[in-house]
C-alpha cells in the first residue's frame, strides 16, 4: 500500500508539480511555492528548519482539507509526506505482533483519510494528531488479530443437524463424508490460503455444488468421498474441528 503511494510520486510530472504554497515569514516577501519533491525535502532533508517544517505541515493539511475533488492530489500528498513517520511503526507492529504488512499499511492509510474527512478536522487537526491516529489504528488492528479464533461454524451446523436426524443418519460412517476445498481466488484480495472443511453430503444445501458452473467448480470447489481418495492436505493445513475435540 505504501509502495503504491510512493510510486505515484516517483513520476517526474507529479514530483515537479507545484502543490504547496507557504506564506513567507518576511513581511512583503513573496510566498514560497514548493513542488511535491521540494516539500518532502523541506520536511525531511538535512538541516530542515523546525519553524519552517511547522508552516509546511500547516499548508499541507490545509491543502488536503480543501481538496474535495475525487482524484485530487491534496490528500494523497499528505499521506505521502506522512509515510516516513509511519514506516518504523509498521515494522514494529509486524515484528512484535506478526501482523500482515499490507493489512497494517492499509489500516494506517484508512485512519489518515478518516482524520482528514472528520467534520472538525480544520479546527483540531495537526501533523502530530494525524500521525498518532495512524499509529494507534495499526496497533489496535494487530492486537485485535491476536484474539481471533478459528471458526468451527460450518462443522457445528453439520453436527447439530446430525444429532436431530434419525439414528441411521447420525450413525453414517465417516468415510461417506466429503472433503470440500475453496481455493484462493485470483487477485490480491480474499482468502490468503485454501479453505478446507469436511461435511456429510446430506448436510449440504440441495444443489449447492450442482448449481456451480463447470469452470468455477473445477477451479474453486473440489469434493470426493473420503473412502475413495487419499488425503490431499498440504503441510501446515488441517481440517476444521470443533473447539476441544482432538484427533
Amino acid at each position: 500500500m505504501f509502495a503504491s503511494v510512493r510510486r505515484h510520486f516517483d513520476d517526474p510530472r507529479v514530483r515537479d508539480s507545484v502543490l504547496v504554497t507557504v506564506p513567507s515569514a518576511i513581511e512583503g516577501a513573496e510566498p514560497v511555492r514548493l513542488t511535491a519533491a521540494e516539500t518532502h525535502e523541506a520536511l525531511y532533508g538535512p538541516g530542515s528548519d523546525p519553524q519552517f517544517v511547522a508552516e509546511v505541515w500547516k499548508e499541507v493539511l490545509g491543502t488536503a482539507l480543501s481538496d474535495l475533488a475525487p482524484h485530487g492530489a491534496g490528500k494523497l500528498l499528505a499521506i505521502w509526506l506522512a509515510l516516513p513517520r509511519l514506516t518504523g511503526t509498521v515494522h514494529r507492529v509486524c515484528t512484535r505482533l506478526h501482523a500482515d504488512r499490507s493489512d497494517v499499511e492499509a489500516e494506517m492509510i484508512l485512519a489518515l483519510l478518516e482524520e482528514l474527512a472528520a467534520p472538525d478536522a480544520a479546527s483540531r487537526l495537526s501533523d502530530s494528531s494525524l500521525i498518532h491516529a495512524a499509529r494507534t489504528r495499526a496497533w489496535c488492528f494487530a492486537r485485535d488479530g491476536l484474539r481471533e479464533l478459528p471458526s468451527t461454524h460450518v462443522e457445528r451446523i453439520a453436527q447439530d443437524r446430525a444429532l436431530s436426524a434419525s439414528d441411521g443418519e447420525a450413525d453414517a460412517p465417516v468415510e461417506e463424508c466429503l472433503d470440500v476445498r475453496v481455493d484462493r481466488p485470483d487477485g490480491p484480495d480474499g482468502l490468503r490460503a485454501p479453505l478446507r472443511f469436511r461435511v456429510r453430503p446430506e448436510h449440504l444445501r440441495k444443489g449447492a455444488l450442482a448449481d456451480t458452473d463447470d469452470a468455477t467448480r473445477g477451479r474453486s470447489t473440489h469434493h470426493a468421498p473420503r473412502k475413495n481418495r487419499r488425503s490431499e492436505r498440504r503441510a501446515g493445513t488441517r481440517p476444521v474441528r470443533p473447539a476441544g475435540r482432538r484427533a
